[in-house]
This record gives structure tokens, C-alpha cells and sequence, in this order.
């Protein structure tokens, strides 16, 4: 029956020890010294080679393991830093209770029969622990999320999850380590290797504001139960960085951004959403969504019915815990703060609260409650075309007052939530009646070079406004500039000439004015419509 490399690395480590105790026996046996024989000790005598000695550890390769060790013990390659070619070298593979012979990969069929069908490999498969993928660089033995190799570059340890004992897991703090400073020097947050205890953030006021904050009581921590066996206290773990409400283990528990009030960017802070009470807001709900307020109004939390368990979870198979770490938890294409500000049946104009949104109701995208022509999901979507909050009202067919409903508008690429668009008329299609805004030089006796245009289309003018420059030749070859006015007050249509461009006619038209009430505008578009 042949061997695996496994099993040949076993024997080769055991017959080796076996050797080396006959070795010793017989070394023993034959032992010199000053006192017997008159010979010198052999201890300190260049063994292996110029300028070594016995005691000196070599390590030809520079992994961090002595060549004895690796030949004897480990049987790795003394000549190779990394003898199972993962990235990782061996000596820290070791160091860290990795095996440095597996990088967690299959092998050929030669060097792995637990891979082929056969008798010697169905006994292989039984005993032949190889490959072990979460011994590979792309491993997670300790499951913190970051990978053996990602552990090997910030020198975490791939064995424990939170390396420096503060409570946080490792790729957490990895994520948002942070340098923060202070009069008495600068202090490195979320540093997985540093637990930052009693660090000069944590003064005495704050230690006792803390302590007061986490009394024990209900469901509340106890501020020493969260210190360390010398009753020390991480910064870390007790400061609440981004002055959120929700002290930085929190954010841990839930996921979320310790250095951002709103982690997930969904329009509602992290506080708000993890609360099992009513809430102040200072931010309008309803039909003043997402707009600041002086006076704060009271709201039921988005998830207020809802146990700690069930920030644990994810609704939506994304990936991502509910609530303040999902940005839209439900997975229904609207996010949470969209859904919260037409959530209340407080807010919504006819008191129906059929007619209010959930953040937790992924069926609740497709009814068109306004009658606007777009649905509530649709009513979302605009957002992603005009900006993150200039989405639109579910509970309002026409929510920028300006008198053409927002699905009119959005599918007509109008900005629904400008309610000055209405007078606009983008595609220019009003004309001028009375010809009256024709821009020409009516006493042009030759040539006339256009050396300046100062206007743009759309733009809006006053009458006798310069418009555009010539120059013409006179007699004796003198130049002057000429001024082209606008002969009325209003918008420029169209513009016919070009830098440069040489005009010879008198009745060429430089440009169009089209005063406001020759537009056809936005609004009246939508007034004509059918």
C-alpha cells in the first residue's frame, strides 16, 4: 500500500526522533571532556561549517524555524520559506497552530489517492485529515472573517477571534481602525492587536458617564462587568465614536459603522432603528421627509416591535444583519428611511394605514396609492436619477406642487421634486409669433467677422442685453467692434453663428429671442397632452 505525503511526513518525523535517540544514547556513551581522557569538550567546536557552533540555531531559509526543526520535526523544506506554497511562511503557520504542509488545496492524484478510487485511497479518506481548507491562506479557523493570509499581514492570530481580548472581533476593528488625537499625543482606535485600555480618551468624566450609562439594570450592561480582569475598561469597546447613542460594542453586536450615526446610509440613524421605544426625531417624516427640523417629533422606532434576536438575522438573504447594517432590509428596493417616513398613520393624509409603508414588509412596493402613474417602489427609483433624497411622495400624486404629477414628469426626464420647472421649456419647441426677436445687423454693408458670442441657448436675457460682438473693415482698414443686442427681453432659442464665421447678409439671423409668453412650456405640455 503506498503512502500519502501525509503519512510519509508522519514516518519520516518518527523514524528521524527514533534516530536521534540512538543518536544521543551512543553521543552520551562516547561523551569527551577535559576530565576523562584528556580531551576538550567537542560542544563548541564549528560543527556546521565557518563560524558556526553547535548551539547557534541555523535557518537557511529565514521562515523562523531552525533547519534541525524543520528536517526534524515538521518536515518542511529548510531551503523554502514556504514549503506548501500558500503565501504564509512557516515558521508563522506554525507559530499559529497552522499546519505549514497544507494550503488547503487538492493535490494531483499521485500526491493525494485520497482523491482516486481506489482501495488505498478509500483507507486514505478515512485517515488523511489533507487538504484542510481552513488551514489555506483563504481559511478561517477562528471564523472573524478574515481570511489566514489577511491575518498573517495585520498580525492577528487566525486561532482567536478577538486577538487582543477588548471584546471586538478582529476583522470588525480591522475595518475601521482610526487615529484619533488628543493634548496628551494621538490615540489609534480599533487596532485589532491594541486594546487601547484606559486609554486618555476614557478621563474621568467619561468614566463616569459611562459608568452611569451602564448601570446593569434590565438589559442594560454593567460598566464592571465590562472591564477586564485589572478592571481596566477598552476605549474600544466602551466609547461611543461617532456620538450615535450606541457605545462602540454595540455597533459591534449589530454590525454596524462605530465611526458613522448612519452606518447603512439608508436615511435614518443607527440609534433609531435598533430602539424598542418611540423616538424623537429632528428630521420631518411624511411629507417633510428627510428634512431638518428645529423642534423634534415623536415617532414609533421603524422596528419597535422587534426582539435584539431579530437584528440578528437577515430577512432578505443578503448577507447583511436587519436593520441598521442593511440598507434596505426587507429587500424590496426601497430603503429603510424611505419606508419610516411613510410609515406612521399619522402622517398619512387620509389616516389610512393601509396605505403606510414597512420596512419589514417586502410586499409593499407595488401599490400606486397617489395615482401618480408610478408605484411606491418607482416613487424610490427617481432617487437614483436625481439624487438620494429627491425621491418622491407615495401619499402625493404631484409632490413639488407645480402642477404635473410625478410620474408625468419623471417620465419625461423632468426633475419631479423642482417645483420651478413648470415655466421651463427644455426642447424649445415655443417660437417666436411676432417676429419680434430676430437678432440681426440690419445696416451691414460688407463683411461682419463674429469674434464674440455671450450668451448660451436657454438663457434668459434682457432687451438691448449684448448678445454676440463683429467686427467689420472700414475704410483705410481700420477694425470695429460691433455690439449685436437682443432686440426684446426673453429666452435665446437659437443660436446661428460660430466664432470666426464671416456673415454678409443683412438679413441673416444671428440669433433667436423667444419672450415668455411665445413659450410652449413644461406645464402647458402636460396641459396638452391628449
Amino acid at each position: 500500500m503506498s503512502l500519502n505525503h501525509n503519512q510519509m511526513a508522519y514516518a519520516a518525523i518518527v523514524s528521524t526522533l527514533i534516530f536521534g535517540s540512538i543518536f544521543v544514547g551512543l553521543s552520551g556513551y562516547f561523551q569527551t571532556s577535559e576530565g576523562i581522557g584528556g580531551y576538550e569538550s567537542a560542544a563548541e567546536d564549528d560543527l556546521f561549517g565557518t563560524g558556526t557552533a553547535l548551539g547557534i540555531a541555523i535557518d537557511t531559509d529565514g521562515d523562523g524555524l531552525s533547519d534541525v526543526l524543520e528536517n526534524t520535526q515538521y518536515g518542511t523544506d529548510p531551503d523554502d520559506p514556504d514549503t506548501d506554497k500558500d503565501g504564509m511562511s512557516d515558521g508563522w503557520e506554525v507559530d499559529h497552530g497552522l499546519n505549514p504542509l497544507d494550503n488547503g488545496e487538492s493535490e494531483d492524484l499521485l500526491q493525494d489517492p485520497g482523491e482516486a478510487d481506489t482501495e488505498d485511497a478509500n483507507i486514505a479518506n478515512e485517515t488523511d485529515s489533507w487538504p484542510d481548507p481552513s488551514q489555506g491562506p483563504n481559511g478561517d479557523p477562528d471564523r472573524d472573517g478574515l481570511i489566514n493570509k489577511i491575518e498573517e499581514e495585520l498580525g492577528t492570530d487566525p486561532q482567536r477571534s478577538d486577538t487582543d481580548n477588548d471584546g471586538l472581533n478582529d476583522r470588525w476593528e480591522s475595518l475601521y481602525t482610526m487615529t484619533v488625537q488628543t493634548p496628551g499625543g494621538d490615540v489609534t482606535l480599533f487596532d485589532p492587536l491594541n486594546g487601547n485600555w484606559d486609554c486618555l480618551l476614557l478621563d474621568q468624566a467619561m468614566e463616569d458617564t459611562l459608568s452611569t450609562r451602564f448601570n446593569g439594570e434590565g438589559d442594560v450592561a454593567d460598566w464592571d462587568d465590562l472591564a477586564n480582569s485589572l478592571g481596566a475598561h477598552s476605549c474600544d469597546m466602551v466609547l461611543d465614536t461617532d456620538d450615535d447613542g450606541l457605545a462602540n460594542f454595540e455597533e459591534e453586536s449589530f454590525g454596524t459603522n462605530p465611526t458613522a450615526r448612519d452606518s447603512d446610509m439608508d436615511l435614518i440613524d443607527d440609534i433609531v432603528e435598533v430602539s424598542n421605544v418611540s423616538v424623537g426625531l429632528f428630521v420631518g417624516v411624511g411629507e417633510n421627509c428627510n428634512i431638518p427640523l428645529l423642534e423634534s417629533v415623536t415617532r414609533t422606532a421603524p422596528f419597535q416591535d422587534q426582539d435584539r434576536s431579530w437584528f440578528m438575522m437577515d430577512m432578505d438573504g443578503d448577507g447583511l444583519l436587519n436593520g441598521p447594517s442593511d440598507w434596505d432590509t426587507d429587500g424590496d428596493g426601497m430603503p429603510d428611511g424611505f419606508e419610516f417616513c411613510y410609515s406612521n398613520v399619522l402622517d398619512q393624509p387620509n389616516n389610512n394605514a393601509l396605505e403606510t409603508l414597512n420596512p419589514a414588509n417586502a410586499s409593499d412596493g407595488y401599490g400606486d396609492w397617489d395615482e401618480d402613474g408610478m408605484n411606491n417602489y418607482e416613487e424610490y427609483q427617481v432617487a437614483n436619477i436625481f439624487g438620494p433624497t429627491n425621491f418622491t411622495s407615495p401619499w402625493r400624486m404631484d409632490t413639488d406642487l407645480d402642477g404635473m404629477p410625478d410620474g408625468w414628469e419623471s417620465t419625461n426626464g423632468l426633475h419631479p421634486r423642482d417645483g420651478a420647472n413648470g415655466d421651463l421649456d427644455p426642447d424649445r419647441d415655443g417660437w417666436d409669433a411676432d417676429g419680434d426677436g430676430a437678432v440681426r445687423y440690419d445696416t451691414l454693408e460688407f463683411t461682419a467677422v463674429v469674434i464674440g458670442i455671450d450668451v448660451v441657448e436657454d438663457q434668459f436675457v434682457n432687451a438691448t442685453t449684448t448678445v454676440a460682438r463683429a467686427q467689420i473693415t472700414l475704410a483705410g482698414g481700420n477694425k470695429q467692434v460691433i455690439p449685436m443686442v437682443a432686440p426684446v427681453s426673453g429666452y435665446v432659442y437659437d443660436i446661428h453663428v460660430t466664432l470666426g464665421q464671416a456673415v454678409e447678409s443683412r438679413l441673416f439671423t444671428w440669433m433667436e429671442i423667444v419672450e415668455p409668453e411665445e413659450q410652449f412650456t413644461n406645464l402647458m405640455e402636460y396641459n396638452a397632452r391628449d
